[in-house]
């Protein structure tokens, strides 16, 4: 039953960040808009990890699952890829760094941040 609910909390994130996307007058990720939601109501602490420790982990550890139909689909369209291949690889090298640089900042930033309010704390 544990399992269920917190299938059920990330279900009804999912759908409202869906509900979300249909209002607003410009297109926008319905799945973007439901993580967003589920950043603020976990710094907020409305949800604890612990609400949805279990479900998480499994979808992480099986997160390959997911880029299964693409793969396919990409395999598929090999044809069209061989003319733009190193074009295609060439984006592909690129934003892999850009994505490991922002990253590497980002843990880094985070890592500050905590490591001031645990100082602002301790002093209070």
């Amino acid at each position: 039953m544990k399992i269920f609910g917190q299938i059920i909390r990330l279900f009804t994130l999912c759908c409202i960040g869906d509900l979300i996307s249909l209002m607003l007058p410009f297109p926008f990720p319905g799945s973007v808009i439901a993580l967003v939601l589920l950043f603020l109501l976990l710094i907020s602490g409305l949800i604890k990890t612990e609400q949805i420790n279990t479900v998480s982990d499994f979808l992480l550890k099986n997160m390959s699952f997911v880029f299964l139909p693409s793969t396919v689909s990409i395999i598929s369209y090999i044809d069209v890829f061989k003319s733009i291949i190193w074009q295609f690889l060439f984006i592909c090298i690129i934003t892999t760094v850009i994505t490991f640089f922002a990253t590497a900042y980002a843990v880094k930033f985070t890592i500050y941040l905590m490591n001031k309010f645990r100082k602002e704390s301790k002093d209070a």
